[in-house]
């Protein structure tokens, strides 16, 4: 099959790699001209382009079966910080969803669209205790609302015979690549003794990197539609989780300071029925690759 995958970061990278050396034909996207020979090592066509940018979505998607989008972005430097840019994360997920949209039907050839979201977009979710794609979603931040917003516009251009499947996933960690922090521990630690505007009585909702790619893979291979929560079996809640990570290297606990804003639960039941297994469902491989 020939392959266009929006975001080649992180897991957009891995995704790519791996759907090459099971012989597709695989087109990436990414923003920066200086990754175009990293990119070149496991794709085979490379395109330089924004999400947003009409005229250059048409073209990556032309006689394309199957388009992926593991985009990112919105972060900045300012003061010497990174910090997220509500506009221009906005235009990363949104943005890429319209011109997707606008082009998609000079692209006949396209049968599967799939959209790595976030669990986030939940918000607290009413209050509800149980958790599961049809509970409604109430997102408590305009980053969780561009989330809705781009599933909503993709929806909006499934057919009978183009398929849209969003993956809502947990916090995503792996192996290192790059500079961000990619690893359970080196993602909480940083942390420590830090006040933090999230639920801690909120679900660790984590997910191995390798399992987002082997579900895209495995939503291809079944022509998935919907959305499905990404998350592995962690049931712990986050200020239990990563508590215990910041414990044991000897530093001061998180502290969670947005109490009520998330999810009293999140279920995986519909993906692992769909067939899917996750292969770090304890995260107990952190900063391993088992693809």
């Amino acid at each position: 099959m020939k392959i266009a995958i929006v975001g080649a970061a992180y897991t957009g990278l891995a995704a790519a790699a791996k759907l090459r050396a099971e012989g597709h034909e695989i087109s990436v996207t990414t923003t920066r001209e200086n990754r175009a020979a990293e990119l070149s090592e496991v794709a085979d066509r490379v395109v330089i382009m924004k999400g947003s940018d009409r005229d250059k979505m048409q073209e990556l998607i032309a006689g394309q079966d199957v388009v992926l989008l593991t985009m990112a972005g919105g972060m900045v430097e300012r003061d010497g910080k990174y910090v997220m840019d509500l506009d221009l994360y906005r235009d990363a997920y949104v943005g890429t969803a319209e011109s997707l949209a606008e082009v998609i039907d000079t692209a006949p050839t396209v049968k599967q669209i799939i959209f790595t979201g976030s669990w986030s977009a939940y918000g607290n979710a009413g209050g509800a205790d149980i958790v599961d794609e049809d509970t409604p979603a109430t997102p408590a931040s305009p980053f969780a609302q561009v989330y809705i917003d781009t599933e909503k516009l993709l929806f909006g251009i499934e057919t009978d015979d183009r398929h849209v499947c969003v993956y809502r996933t947990g916090t995503i960690y792996g192996p290192q690549v790059g500079f961000v922090p990619r690893g359970l521990e080196d993602q909480t630690l940083p942390m420590a003794g830090q006040s933090v505007p999230f639920d801690g009585g909120a679900p660790a909702a984590i997910v191995h990197r390798d399992d987002v790619v082997n579900a895209l893979k495995f939503g291809i291979e079944n022509r998935l539609s919907g959305i499905y929560n990404l998350i592995n079996d962690v049931t712990d809640t986050k200020e239990a989780f990563f508590g215990r990570m910041t414990a044991a290297a000897g530093v001061e606990p998180i502290n969670w300071v947005a109490p009520g804003s998330g999810p009293k639960s999140l279920s995986n039941a519909k993906i692992k029925t769909a067939g899917f297994s996750f292969g770090d469902p304890l995260a107990e491989r952190d900063g391993q690759s088992f693809l």
